[in-house]
């Protein structure tokens, strides 16, 4: 019987391995370069691996009869819950019930992932290296292919070869491309940048002896590169915005300047190399003829010019657009504030007229803000299913601050932080990286995770 469950125990903690690497690759990707038809079920699949490891790590909680900690483990699955509940229960009045349910699945699903990921940590923090490596091997090949779709679309090569979208190549707005690399679009690839940008940050915080690794160092400056590339301004001034936190945070340590000055020079590197790239685009649209709706004829020198006006303009057409969708926001939450239109029907009630005619909800213009989304969505039942868990999290984040930024979680805060700033540009409120974040935060709510040993 014994070694039954001695096996047991070790086939749930390879499960878990399993679940948690799996997940952490597919974090980056909202679709598979070249093989948009093939169907993908990994996600599905590590989903498993993790519900399975995580049912015998509370199954053995409740053995143990360690009720301090599966109270604790009860109170995060009932916040983490709470939001799926609000979604659940919008399905019986929303405007497109079909539309809701899926959104509904999705949220249980990235939900149930953030659960897994606080309780798995939780129970061994000797995963957190794990998943640090796991995140830097991964970020590495999303890299390498966010500059071959630079590099070769710049030179004339076909989507079709790059994988670039039609809004994004340098014969679309520009004439440079915003690469995405396996994300949907360059706001989506910056919103998963963020999470080794700090990881790699707090790395060269903590050690002297990492900010001499190679592999580290160009890892941070191909990373941050590939960031500034983009040129997606929300996630600039979100970066921007947590490293200002990060500063005051860390202002009461002591001997930090040789920090700052080694980042501000990473970040230096990083805006040379971008610089160089756009540079690049305006000498090879000389040879090679693009038409672009901006920047056709600019040159180097005009290349470079619009790629930094567009980096802080905060005032064109896009951002315009924006305004005025936020704006018109308030009569919808005042229409129905108690309940909303149903989750993620916002753009449904948004473009009424269009979804009445036949459109595909998916293909309606969304309010591009979470916050604004969410409360056309569930109105004031969204403020009470979301609002503990976020609640929670500010806690957390607030604590790990007056504490100048200890442990494993100090990056995940920060990472939160740019990340929720970000989601008031577009919506990320169903991305799995984000609740994958939301659940390692968790972890510090865990009593004494910390002091555990690593189990086998």
């Amino acid at each position: 019987m014994q070694i039954g469950v001695l096996y047991w125990r070790k086939a749930a903690n390879i499960a878990g391995l399993l679940g948690i690497i799996v997940t952490l690759i597919l974090l980056p990707i909202d679709r598979l370069p070249y093989l948009h038809h093939i169907p993908f079920s990994l996600g599905l699949v590590s989903l498993i691996l993790l519900l399975i490891a995580t049912a015998d790590r509370l199954l053995n909680t409740v053995l143990q009869k360690d009720f301090r900690r599966l109270k604790k483990y009860i109170l995060i699955g009932v916040l983490l819950a709470l939001p799926v509940a609000g979604y659940g229960i919008s399905y019986f009045y929303a405007i497109d019930k079909h539309y809701t349910f899926g959104a509904t699945k999705a949220l249980l699903a990235v939900a149930l992932r953030a659960y897994c990921f606080f309780v798995l940590v939780s129970e061994r923090p000797a995963l957190w290296p794990i998943i640090k490596k796991t995140i830097y091997i991964t970020t590495a090949a999303v890299v390498v292919f966010g500059f071959f779709q630079f590099v070769l679309d710049v030179f004339g090569a076909s989507p079709k070869i790059t994988d670039l979208g039609s809004c994004c190549t340098s014969n679309s707005t520009y004439i440079f491309p915003r690469v995405s690399s396996t994300a949907l679009e360059p706001l989506y690839l910056d919103s998963y940048l963020m999470i080794p940008i700090w990881l790699l940050t707090f790395d060269f915080l903590t050690s002297k002896k990492n900010r001499r690794n190679k592999y580290l160092l160009g890892l941070f400056i191909a990373s941050s590169s590939l960031f500034i590339l983009t040129i997606a301004r929300s996630a600039i001034l979100a970066l921007v915005f947590a490293m200002v936190i990060f500063y005051f945070g860390l202002k009461v340590r002591e001997k930090l300047r040789e920090f700052w000055v080694y980042i501000a020079k990473l970040w230096g590197g990083a805006l040379v190399i971008a610089i160089a790239l756009v540079a690049m685009s305006g000498v090879a649209s000389i040879f090679i003829p693009k038409h672009p709706i901006n920047g056709s004829n600019a040159g180097v020198a005009g290349s470079v010019e619009l790629f930094g006006s567009h980096a802080v303009a905060i005032t064109d057409a896009s951002s315009q657009s924006r305004y005025r969708l936020w704006s018109k926001s308030i009569g919808f939450i005042d229409k129905h504030p108690l309940k909303g239109v149903g989750a993620y029907n916002s753009r449904i009630e948004l473009n009424l007229n269009k979804y009445k005619n036949g459109a595909d909800p998916s293909t309606l213009q969304p309010f591009n803000n979470d916050l604004i989304g969410l409360l056309v969505d569930l109105g004031l039942l969204g403020v009470v299913t979301f609002g503990p868990l976020l609640c929670l999290l500010i806690y957390i984040i607030y604590r790990s601050f007056k504490r100048h930024w200890p442990g494993h979680i100090a990056p995940m805060a920060l990472v939160l932080v740019a990340m929720l700033i970000q989601s008031n540009f577009f919506h990320s409120i169903l991305l799995a990286r984000l609740w994958v974040v939301v659940g390692l935060l968790l972890v510090d709510m865990s009593f004494g995770s910390q002091k555990r040993q690593p189990q086998i």
